[in-house]
């Protein structure tokens, strides 16, 4: 779908007159009221619909953090923006509250879409490629099963819905968590028997993702069954399938991989010295399959004219979003008195050398123009990589963890700046964290739209909604739910020898360590709210576990060094997410219960 656009138009009507039937002339005929009879009349509306499903999902990859983790052990709103009041105070949610309330009706949509898809598709007459028939298929089946996986995951069981209702249900009653993915592996098992191996284009899923998901529907199915050792087998072996398509990218490769090659931008050269391979998966033109990258299972794609020419969803906001407000924080009181007149409040601050950074208090050196709208935890900062000395996942080109001071009239400058010489007794502490270089450009490389006006907020490169290195960790979960630690560690150790980290030994692999090594791996990436409610089945609730003992306003938080103490409860009561209010009350035909603890 790169670079290629659809765009939807309208038929001009022709209008017949006659001068001896005036009721003729006064009967409507309206022909743009569409319904399944008329709305699929080529094989063209019905592959409009296909586009549909990839546009309805991708805004909850790429432009809505929450799915992704928002308010778990991840990340949260910072101290500065809601003083502890974040999305991690449980005691304010509610049936009636808007991010899990908007996912079930986002994937309650995606269904409706695939099931509207599908009476397109199975309309009479149509003249099919039967390849292309083929994959629009899969592709259906496809995104009908995710929604419904994800809905297990999340919310349980759910009303399964397979055809598209033209007349107004009040009736739907709900399954079972077990029937919910049970419905997601039949369908999941369709779309595999039916994509292709690979993309056929850029952006759209293939086998490799449909392997995937349909594992990781059997985890799910077997965390609720006892570790059903069939479903478990059924899972490895799915993700043994994906991961032969879709080996992991071991070397640097693409863009700014290699010495003199590449294309300059905004005067910074292609090549980056510093790099390693896991720093190349996330340059821009490097997303894809189909331009090497072997990993890629299933991409969202942007591209900067696109967006130029047509507007839309497709940038990345998470420069803007997700970047920390470094201008803000100011030096230690005690420090600055011994400082040079003129000095500014904060050693990002002041007098700084445009010709160095460009941009100034904004350049891409401190992640842009950040507003700080987002905050990784203490968990995501410094406890995930205790003990994991020479990971290139933590290497200074894939997280900014030190900043040199860039205000010319400090002592300091040109200087890292030590971390006791800030103020950790200003709130404008807060503002301050690293920076993952997958969600802020490391140079103005990254940044497309600065010859118009641009000012570092936002990203156009591809996204990634799903790559080869979590099928192994999934794989590696399964094998621990069978008992077999030591499979489990060799599945980690493929992720973690890529990225030059030591191996993990079979004692030392736990359902925590997974969620960990999920963390280092794949933060803001997964769908980290499937993962955590998935792996919380009443019995042994390790997902929530993780959220008690490191969500922002829960746990402590050493890395802003007890500027803010946390004081919300734990999560005691669910282990899912509340059924929406709206859907109980307007369903008056039969009865759904709410999830136990709301």
């Amino acid at each position: 779908m790169k670079n290629k656009y659809i765009a939807a138009g309208l038929l001009a009507m022709a209008l017949g007159f006659s001068s001896c039937d005036d009721t003729a002339f006064l009967t409507e005929h309206p022909r743009t009221n569409y319904t399944s009879d008329n709305a699929y009349n080529t094989v063209d509306q019905v592959k409009a619909n296909i586009t549909n499903l990839y546009v309805h999902i991708r805004y909850w990859y790429q432009n809505n953090y929450f799915m992704k983790g928002l308010g778990s052990d991840y990340m949260d709103t910072p101290y500065f923006r809601c003083t502890g009041n974040g999305y991690s105070n449980y005691s304010t949610w509610s049936s009636t509250s808007n991010s899990s309330n908007q996912i079930y009706d986002a994937l309650f949509q995606l269904a409706n879409y695939a099931n509207q898809t599908l009476e397109g598709y199975n309309k009479e007459g149509l003249v099919w490629n039967e390849e292309e028939k083929k994959e629009v298929y899969g592709q259906i089946m496809f995104f009908r099963g995710y929604a419904y996986l994800s809905l297990g995951e999340l919310f349980g069981g759910v009303p399964l819905v397979d055809t598209f209702y033209k007349d107004v249900k009040l009736d739907f009653t709900r399954s079972t968590r077990e029937q919910t993915y049970e419905f997601a592996i039949k369908d999941l098992e369709e779309a595999c028997n039916n994509l292709p191996d690979y993309p056929s284009e850029a952006g759209r899923v293939a086998k490799g993702a449909a392997y995937h998901f349909l594992a990781e529907a059997y985890v799910a199915l077997a965390s609720i069954k006892n570790n059903d050792k069939t479903s478990l087998d059924n899972a490895i072996k799915y993700a043994d399938m994906a991961i032969a398509l879709h080996p992991l990218m071991t070397e640097r490769f693409g863009t700014r991989a290699t010495p003199g090659a590449g294309t300059k931008k905004n005067g910074v050269d292609a090549y980056y010295a510093d790099g390693n391979v896991f720093f190349d998966l996330f340059q821009e033109g490097n997303y894809d399959y189909c331009e090497g990258n072997t990993e890629a299972m299933w991409t969202l794609e942007n591209d900067y004219t696109v967006y130029h020419k047509f507007g839309g969803n497709n940038v990345v906001t998470s420069p803007r979003e997700m970047s920390a407000v470094l201008r803000d924080v100011t030096w230690d009181k005690e420090y600055l008195k011994t400082e040079n007149d003129g000095v500014a409040s904060g050693p990002w601050a002041g007098n700084i050398d445009e010709t160095q950074y460009p941009g100034g208090n904004v350049c891409a050196y401190v992640g842009g123009r950040g507003v700080g709208s987002m905050a990784p935890t203490s968990y995501i900062i410094t406890d995930i990589w205790k003990d994991d000395e020479g990971d290139l996942r933590n290497a200074p080109c894939n997280i900014r963890r030190t900043f040199k001071c860039m205000d010319k009239n400090s002592k300091l400058y040109g200087q890292d700046v030590p971390l006791d010489k800030l103020d950790f007794t200003a709130q404008k502490i807060t503002e301050f964290w690293p920076l993952w270089t997958k969600q802020a450009p490391i140079d103005d490389w990254g940044y497309d739209d600065l010859s118009d006006g641009g000012n570092r907020s936002n990203m156009y490169c591809d996204q990634y909604a799903l790559r080869s290195a979590e099928t192994y960790l999934l794989a590696a979960e399964a094998y621990l739910r069978e008992g077999n630690a030591e499979k489990a560690a060799e599945y980690i150790n493929k992720v973690r020898q890529r990225s030059n980290a030591k191996k993990v030994t079979a004692d030392k692999v736990t359902m925590q360590y997974i969620l960990d090594e999920r963390a280092r791996e794949l933060y803001g990436e997964e769908r980290r709210w499937c993962t955590l409610l998935r792996m919380s089945d009443g019995t042994n609730d390790y997902g929530i576990k993780s959220i008690n003992d490191h969500a922002m306003y829960i746990a402590q938080q050493s890395f802003w060094r007890g500027y803010f103490t946390t004081t919300h409860d734990k999560i005691t009561k669910w282990n899912l997410f509340p059924i929406p209010q709206t859907v109980i009350d307007t369903n008056t035909g039969a009865t759904i219960e709410q999830n136990p603890g709301w």
